[in-house]
């Protein structure tokens, strides 16, 4: 047909495969300038090479089609700024893990597991299932609304549940109070020191794993789910515990 291209031919210009081109139809981002009733052949016009060429630049800067779609919708500069800060963000993310695990290799770090017996104490709470990316976000705004009411002690967090790249918690965000609903039991708790750096991911899982480790070690076993007792003030550097209850 005059001024159309097929997929094929439209495949070649663009530099797209006809698999990928049908995706970026059926999500909206490029559909063809007509479809035919009776062979389903799709057709495509030059002026939509542009797009075409956009959508395979920005597919080469792994943005999602979700937002490619968004750009094209707008194309601001604004919105390239803020992938540009997410990409190196997460790049910085996955080197600080990188980094981590070599220190790990080499053994560089090592946390002192301790024991200690701890009172009942109560407390009021906040729960909630979280990504790994809402989770610090959770516990900060939570200690600051629970902490509203009055605060007794050190706030802490719970972890119920794992909270990684696949699972969401549960996670409880505590605050002791005189009077609370809630109540941690008394017990004896292997507990490890950790501050400044350390307490930032991934260093922290190094406490886990020091207690963990200790746990087999000492063929002890761990009668509740681990908490995090935060014990500086916000603004001050981190100085928590990693604590995790025993049995007998």
């Amino acid at each position: 047909m005059k001024g159309l291209f097929t997929i094929g031919e439209f495949s070649e210009l663009s530099r797209i495969s006809p698999k990928a081109l049908r995706l970026y139809a059926e999500q909206g981002l490029l559909a063809p300038t007509r479809v035919d009733d009776e062979s389903g052949y799709r057709y495509y016009r030059a002026e939509q090479l542009p797009a075409a060429r956009l959508i395979l630049l920005l597919r080469a800067a792994d943005m999602p089609l979700r937002e490619i779609r968004r750009f094209l919708v707008d194309p601001s500069p604004e919105l390239l700024d803020q992938y540009e800060r997410r990409l190196h963000d997460e790049h910085e993310a996955r080197l600080e893990v990188l980094r981590y695990v070599r220190r790990v290799l080499e053994e560089a770090e090592m946390f002192e597991v301790q024991t200690k017996h701890v009172p009942a104490q109560q407390y009021v709470s906040k729960t909630a299932n979280v990504t790994v990316d809402e989770l610090g976000p959770f516990i900060q705004s939570s200690i600051g609304e629970l902490a509203a009411g009055g605060i007794d002690g050190a706030p802490f967090t719970v972890f119920h549940g794992l909270v990684n790249e696949t699972d969401d918690g549960p996670v409880e965000v505590g605050v002791p109070r005189g009077g609370g609903d809630r109540e941690l039991p008394a017990g004896n708790v292997a507990f490890v020191a950790v501050s400044g750096d350390n307490a930032k991911f991934p260093e922290i899982l190094g406490a886990y794993d020091a207690l963990t480790r200790w746990a087999k070690e000492h063929g002890r076993d761990f009668a509740a789910p681990p908490r995090e007792v935060y014990l500086s003030r916000p603004g001050e550097p981190a100085q928590w515990e990693v604590a995790w209850p025993l049995g007998q």
